[in-house]
């Protein structure tokens, strides 16, 4: 597939990426990422003893391929290791076929947080050293 294309197909998300920046991360003194979507973390009922987090707290994105029913699953986790969710299904699949590519993201938590919804702000790491790059035909 040419990569027009796929930019193309994927509504021109990609071809956005590099120019949003990931505003929570600069305030830290980071880097920073890139922004990629707005979503939620979903399965919280699945992490009844999982402390919601604070605003503007960073959460971890681990790739979850071995979830049969959703096999673009992505973890949502807290700093501590502790598991608050999972990204909704319909909010991962661009998102999970970066992670499988190398990229490295991570979310922060938006203010409004809900009993049963957590607010996330996606973003993917700049730095792209551990990208694994495969060319098309």
């Amino acid at each position: 597939m040419e990569r027009r294309s796929f930019l193309a197909g994927a509504g021109g998300t990609l071809a956005a990426l590099p120019f949003a920046t990931g505003a929570a991360a600069a305030a830290r003194g980071e880097a920073g990422g890139v922004g990629l979507l707005r979503s939620y973390v979903a399965n919280r009922d699945q992490f009844p003893h999982a402390k919601a987090p604070e605003a503007n707290e960073v959460l971890h994105l681990e790739r979850r391929p071995e979830r049969a029913f959703d096999p673009s699953s992505v973890a949502v986790r807290r700093r501590d290791g502790s598991q608050l969710g999972y990204l909704p299904s319909t909010s991962t699949g661009i998102l999970a076929a970066l992670l499988d590519q190398g990229f490295d993201a991570y979310a922060i938590a938006l203010p409004g947080t809900t009993g049963s919804e957590i607010p996330v702000q996606v973003y993917l790491n700049k730095d792209l050293s551990r990208v694994h790059w495969t060319a098309s035909a």
